[in-house]
């Protein structure tokens, strides 16, 4: 049985920003995309739940990269489950590049959700789901609460056809977009993004509207908190940046 499984992808140029490095969002969505090709591996994949009408839902998510791969580059993405609590999983990655050398390291966050009623479901009713916990910690830690965020209003959006997924929400990567669009191309040719978190508290669904505040909390921190007019706060943020340059 294999706990740990790598899957490997070639940054493509709908993967890339301007400065042709893949983007946030891009990356993220890779790593789900992993996640979940494990997770059908494993036998308790996204179809197999929605069969008993349950759905895997990410509830926190921290990424932290040396750098960010550039477009034609391959890579490979590690993971495994380190653990199952009652209602949470926590899922791991380690990204590395085409000669194997580490470039970033993922922890993920999970619950599983009744399709009908939209609540939480006990993760014991996963059977398989311990058989694959492989008990291994990375350097970065677990995702974390992020506290309540102020600021200004950096950003505004509504979710249309396009945003929602198959599960009826909009799809996480959107979040992230909606995020990453709170600074200039300016900025991002002057800052590099080393770490980021994200905290999913409400589900967004088609035709919400809300906007995202930013709040500076240091030298290259920022917080983030979407909030809209339907369901109020729906996440909360943080990316660390470092100049460009200072590694």
């Amino acid at each position: 049985m294999d706990k740990k499984r790598r899957y490997q992808f070639q940054v493509s140029a709908q993967h890339i920003d301007f400065q042709k490095k893949v983007s946030l969002s891009s990356l993220f969505h890779l790593i789900l995309k992993t996640a979940g090709k494990d997770a059908d591996n494993n036998g308790f994949g996204l179809l197999k739940l929605q069969s008993d009408d349950y759905t895997w839902v990410l509830s926190r998510f921290v990424m932290d990269m040396e750098r960010f791969p550039l477009e034609n580059e391959n890579i490979t993405i590690e993971t495994w489950i380190q653990d199952v609590g009652a209602m949470f999983t926590t899922r791991n990655f380690r990204i590395t590049n085409g000669e194997d050398r580490l470039i970033g390291y993922v922890s993920s966050s999970w619950a599983v959700i009744d399709m009908k009623t939209r609540q939480g479901v006990l993760l014991d009713s996963l059977a398989s789901l311990n058989a694959f916990v492989w008990p291994e910690t990375i350097p970065i830690g677990v995702p974390t609460r992020i506290a309540n965020v102020k600021g200004d209003i950096a950003n505004r959006f509504e979710v249309k056809y396009s945003h929602i997924d198959v599960n009826c929400h909009a799809s996480s990567p959107f979040y992230i977009q909606w995020i990453a669009d709170c600074f200039s191309l300016d900025f991002y040719r002057r800052h590099k993004l080393k770490r980021f978190e994200i905290n999913f508290l409400k589900e967004i669904t088609f035709g919400d509207t809300g906007v995202v505040y930013r709040e500076s909390k240091a030298k290259n921190d920022y917080l983030f908190q979407l909030v809209t007019s339907e369901k109020g706060i729906s996440c909360r943020a943080r990316m660390q940046f470092e100049d460009e340059g200072s590694r």
